[in-house]
């Protein structure tokens, strides 16, 4: 059980499957359509209780979770969703006391995963080239995981080079297949990289570049899709809408020449 304090983040789910996401305020109030939610009132309660508005509408109260937070965050840049997410980290086969290199970092949503997959033991470097970005990405970071002593943002160009060598890479650039020739000194010998690439004519290049760098196997590419279903009594069909293409997810894994 969860007991919400001031300056928590909370995730509130509304009438009509509306979500809000807020932080909490000493006397702060929350202003809706269905009335005005007292912060004070949240705080008096756990998280998966029902608060009411001043016109007695009903709110039920979360601690956020990971896909609460990423998606409802205000966002300056595209994040990976947390449907790759999860699919990238069984992939990368992602556990504590790994050595694991990002590039780049966009918002931090994937940063986020796999630290919380690293459990605060092994170490996670990012590579951002944009200095706003890797600002936004270092407080989106903070806000939801506090401070992370294992992860180190790096402001730089990883197309030319990164220093270090680990045990995981996770790619999702413009042009992953300019990192591939770094990996031959930089990625341990059956470590795995894993790339998240939005168009088909990237794939090709990104997997004929790992095809002719020789160190590469296990080569896969697929997408993944998301198909909500709808169970309300004797109505019990798919929706009529599903989560399509966000990107292809390629990875490999590297073998010793």
């Amino acid at each position: 059980m969860y007991s919400f304090v001031y300056d928590d983040l909370v995730i509130l789910f509304g009438p009509k499957r509306t979500t809000h996401m807020i932080t909490l305020k000493k006397d702060g109030k929350f202003f809706t359509s269905n009335g005005v939610l007292m912060h004070n009132d949240i705080v008096a309660v756990n998280s998966g209780s029902v608060v009411k508005t001043d016109k007695r509408i009903p709110y039920t109260v979360f601690k956020p979770t990971y896909k609460d937070f990423v998606m409802n965050i205000k966002r300056k840049a595209q994040i990976i969703y947390p449907k790759d997410t999860a699919i990238m980290l069984m992939w990368g086969d992602v556990y504590p006391g790994l050595e694991i290199l990002e590039s780049g970092v966009g918002q931090g949503a994937l940063s986020i995963a796999l630290l919380r997959a690293l459990a605060g033991n092994g170490n996670l470097v990012s590579y951002e080239i944009r200095d706003d970005f890797a600002e936004q990405a270092g407080n989106f970071i903070s806000e939801f995981s506090g401070e992370t002593a294992n992860h180190k943002i790096v402001k730089g160009d990883i197309y030319d080079g990164f220093e270090g060598v680990y045990d995981r890479v996770f790619l999702d650039l413009a042009e992953p297949w300019n990192v591939v020739k770094f990996t031959k000194d930089g990625l341990k010998s059956g470590g795995i990289i894993v790339a998240y690439i939005p168009t088909i004519l990237q794939v090709k290049t990104y997997v004929d570049t790992l095809k002719e760098a020789g160190h590469f196997t296990e080569i896969e590419i697929f997408e993944n899709i998301k198909r909500p279903w709808k169970v309300d009594g004797l109505s019990v069909r798919p929706e009529s809408w599903m989560y399509n293409h966000s990107a292809f997810i390629v990875s490999s894994r590297k073998i010793s020449i």
